[in-house]
């Protein structure tokens, strides 16, 4: 279960649109391009993080958007959400987590915490479903491809310029 402790501030709802149960949300400073970037979004309701699912969004000028979500149908729980904040998890930049931009990577020194030493970053694939690191091996004889996953990264640390992974068994064998 997610705690509000892990939980930044992307926008708050200000009232309803129509009578089909939108809700009207203001955007926090610099958060409207997290909207869509993950579901779902949170309320703290009775001091609980409530995640809500997000059925339409439309954009509405540029702090502004329309949002409608899914099983929030009777107007007592979109009135209960008025004036409420909306969240989403923190984006984690150090200790496994993802950095703000992963093209600041190249350059890093890449290990895993079984095989040891991998090489350094050469260049950041932003492939939607899958990105991925490409390393050049420690003896630049060759590069290949690691998935930059949450799950496989142990540590960013960003001032040594080095990445520690935790890679399953088997994923470099698929390079060779």
């Amino acid at each position: 279960m997610i705690e509000a402790g892990q939980l930044q501030p992307i926008a708050d709802i200000l009232n309803l649109y129509g009578n089909n149960g939108t809700l009207v949300v203001k955007f926090r400073p610099k958060t409207r391009h997290l909207f869509l970037d993950s579901e779902p979004v949170f309320a703290i309701l009775e001091g609980i993080p409530v995640p809500f699912f997000i059925a339409t969004f439309t954009v509405k000028g540029n702090d502004r958007a329309h949002i409608l979500f899914d099983y929030v149908y009777r107007e007592s729980q979109m009135l209960e959400l008025i004036g409420k904040t909306l969240y989403q998890p923190h984006k984690k930049e150090k200790n496994r987590g993802q950095t703000k931009d992963p093209g600041m990577l190249i350059g890093f020194t890449v290990t895993d915490v079984k095989l040891g030493l991998l090489g350094s970053v050469n260049a950041f694939m932003d492939w939607s479903l899958n990105p991925c690191l490409d390393i050049i091996q420690k003896d630049n004889a060759k590069s290949f491809l690691v998935p930059f996953q949450e799950a496989f990264i142990k540590d960013i640390d960003l001032n040594a310029k080095r990445i520690i992974l935790s890679l399953p068994d088997g994923l470099m064998e698929v390079n060779e």
